[in-house]
């Protein structure tokens, strides 16, 4: 995975530029947001900064996190606070023990995680289909905006009728949107 090979300096630069990016986002029609929180192992992008800069920006602004249930590789979604009791599943992700939740159809901006991007909004993930299916259940006027430490690919051959399409994308380099 090319993320391993990053060194840390590049890490916290390739972060601080994703970071100023997703603040850069246009806010004004935001209620809730829904964010990953990184898998600690796997060199994600460090979407706790976020967190607490958009807390900080938009105190209006409702973050959301998930849990995953690995039975049926749903995700249950419940409102952020720096005192929801947080736990690690068996990927090293932390995620919620309990709290309230939030219904997919009050999201209005989901950051989606994954591995690799297309130049039409296509993306991987770990392959288990836990955000596809997530992202169906969503509005379509949600917006979907993955991150990646590196630009798009061309085209990525397997996206098949039951992948969700990303609105945006955004990389260290740059914000892309697909159409």
């Amino acid at each position: 995975m090319a993320r391993a090979g990053l060194s840390p300096e590049q890490l916290s630069t390739f972060n601080d530029r994703i970071l100023d990016h997703l603040l850069n986002l246009d806010y004004s029609a935001i209620t809730y947001v829904h964010t990953f929180l990184p898998i600690r192992d796997n060199n994600e992008p460090n979407m706790w900064r976020y967190i607490e800069r958009v807390k900080k920006l938009y105190p209006r602004i409702r973050l959301v996190i998930s849990r995953s249930n690995p039975i049926d590789h749903s995700m249950d979604h419940f409102l952020y606070s720096s005192e929801l009791e947080l736990v690690e599943n068996r990927w090293g992700i932390a995620q919620p023990k309990s709290g309230l939740r939030i219904e997919e159809a009050k999201l209005d901006l989901v950051i989606v995680p994954l591995l690799v991007a297309d130049q039409n909004g296509g993306r991987v993930g770990y392959g288990k289909g836990f955000y596809d299916r997530f992202l169906a259940k969503c509005r379509p006027d949600c917006l979907k905006v993955g991150v990646s430490f590196f630009d798009p690919v061309a085209n990525i051959s397997d996206v098949d009728r039951y992948d969700i399409l990303l609105d945006k994308l955004v990389t260290p380099q740059a914000v892309i949107s697909f159409a």
